[in-house]
């Protein structure tokens, strides 16, 4: 059952929330194997889907924080960012990598329509021991969605918690930099206490149709949010996906994000470039209501308002 926010967290963020608006007023072959830690000194242009197999590094947690992952499009200095691949049509930077026991997806979305998409419209990873055209629809394909898709009320909360960040970022992130910590740290709340189910289907040995996020299965999921940006890491444990590096073999994975829904308003908002997200209730004297801030999604309605998907083919890598 979902924990209710409390009032002292929506007055927080109501706080927050006023202030932004204050404040804004004035102002594929045999593929190469990695290891997750490797990076190179060079960037070179970042794929579209990832091709190559990478061991996941030593420390890996699912914490939805991305800290231990490394990517070899940034600096040698740098640990975190944009990951293995940026699939543009998802705006979605990822990496996939395993170790001998788990098969781990790290998705960082770009901008704030991806998390709205994440949130009202879940998102899905499909694994497929088929590599054709078959495993759309193949019948041991094992599916876990994480965020599920949440109702009109979260979304609103999360969204306008993780708008005011981003308009401190748009201000001035040094100056504003202790703000946007205090909002971030009230939308990993708002998103931890609202998401705690991992749906899941295709695994024989799980006959429940959602696990919770504390299960003892091994299955692990978790989001955070860095600013506006959402961040989800899956472990999948390769024992249910009839997957060993013992015997690695080329199989399929699917990264699908659902759509968000039509509200006539947004609809209005969108052809103009902008998405709002439903006022927030004031708490106390008055009753009145506060425009949360907008987000430009530069005329987003196809993205928004559609899901979208990509597919790519893994190979488990070896501990070299």
């Amino acid at each position: 059952m979902k924990k209710p926010l409390t009032a002292t967290l929506k007055q927080a963020l109501t706080a927050l929330l006023l202030t932004a608006v204050t404040f804004a007023a004035h102002a594929q072959g045999e593929p190469q194997v990695l290891s997750a830690v490797t990076v190179n000194a060079h960037p070179q242009k970042q794929p579209q889907i990832q091709e190559i197999s990478v061991r996941a590094p030593d420390n890996v947690r699912v914490d939805g924080k991305m800290n231990e992952w490394a990517s070899p499009y940034l600096a040698p200095s740098k640990t975190e960012g944009y990951l293995q691949a940026y699939n543009s049509s998802s705006r979605i930077y990822y990496t996939v990598a395993n170790d001998d026991n788990n098969l781990y997806f790290v998705i960082r979305g770009l901008g704030g329509g991806v998390s709205q998409k994440f949130i009202s419209g879940g998102l899905t990873i499909t694994i497929s021991r088929a590599t054709d055209k078959k495993r759309e629809k193949a019948k041991d394909n094992v599916v876990l969605t994480f965020p599920i898709a949440q109702d009109e009320k979260t979304t609103t909360l999360v969204m306008n918690s993780i708008g005011t960040a981003g308009s401190y970022v748009d201000m001035d992130s040094v100056k504003f930099r202790r703000q946007i910590d205090s909002v971030n740290v009230i939308s990993n709340k708002l998103i931890t206490d609202a998401m705690k189910e991992i749906r899941v289907a295709g695994i024989k040995e799980i006959t429940d149709s959602t696990v919770s996020i504390y299960n003892t299965e091994g299955i692990k999921a978790a989001i955070k949010f860095i600013k506006r940006q959402p961040i989800v890491e899956f472990a999948i444990p390769l024992k249910y996906l009839g997957l060993s590096v013992e015997n690695p073999v080329k199989f399929s994975y699917n990264i699908w994000a659902g759509a968000v829904p039509e509200p006539k308003q947004q609809r209005q908002d969108v052809a103009v470039g902008v998405v709002y997200a439903p006022p927030v209730i004031m708490s106390g004297g008055g009753g009145g209501m506060m425009p949360p801030p907008s987000m430009p999604v530069n005329n987003n309605a196809g993205f928004l308002f559609n899901p979208t998907d990509f597919w790519g083919i893994y190979t488990l890598a070896k501990k070299p």
